[in-house]
């Protein structure tokens, strides 16, 4: 059962000079920039351990499993930093939730890896387009299944000042 958003960040006022920003904390522009620093640097966590996997030597279904749970841990936890807001959920049930995302998106990998390796691609090379498809089903995943869809309060301030920039700086 989804719990009303408790974080502190929540009760955070907007200081009176501050103008209103344009757009919601919600607004998924904004919120899948975050997310592809978040997916950047969980690809860059996941990419190094199966790369060095397989150079150890273990095969690439072990190398594709450990490299995609070491991401999704990266990737949890930076999602709850920048991306999105947590407590959608009880504790178990939004770990359960990601977990069945990330298993999805692990399925979802291998498929693709062992499909482009079958047309001739190596591993590394099918792991790289595969890569892309999975991220845009992690971030729907965890959008829809797991997390609130708002941003961090923070995040989405920065967010909105760096908006108000860009289109200042256009006039």
């Amino acid at each position: 059962m989804p719990l009303p958003c408790t974080s502190a960040s929540e009760a955070v006022a907007r200081p009176p000079d501050e103008p209103e920003p344009s757009f919601g904390r919600a607004d998924i522009r904004a919120q899948f920039v975050w997310y592809i620093i978040v997916g950047g640097l969980s690809f860059l966590a996941d990419f190094a351990i199966f790369v060095g996997l397989l150079w150890l030597g273990a095969p690439v279904l072990a190398a594709l499993a450990i490299g995609f749970v070491v991401g999704t841990v990266v990737n949890y936890g930076l999602s709850r930093l920048l991306a999105f807001t947590g407590g959608r959920y009880r504790p178990t049930g939004e770990v359960a939730r990601l977990f069945t995302v990330a298993i999805v998106g692990l399925v979802l990998t291998a498929v693709l890896v062992f499909l482009l390796m079958a047309l001739g691609l190596p591993a590394v090379a099918a792991k790289i387009v595969a890569t892309p498809i999975a991220f845009v089903w992690n971030y729907f995943g965890r959008r829809i299944f797991v997390f609130h869809p708002q941003m961090p309060f923070a995040t989405w301030r920065l967010s909105a000042r760096a908006a108000e920039r860009i289109r200042f700086s256009r006039r």
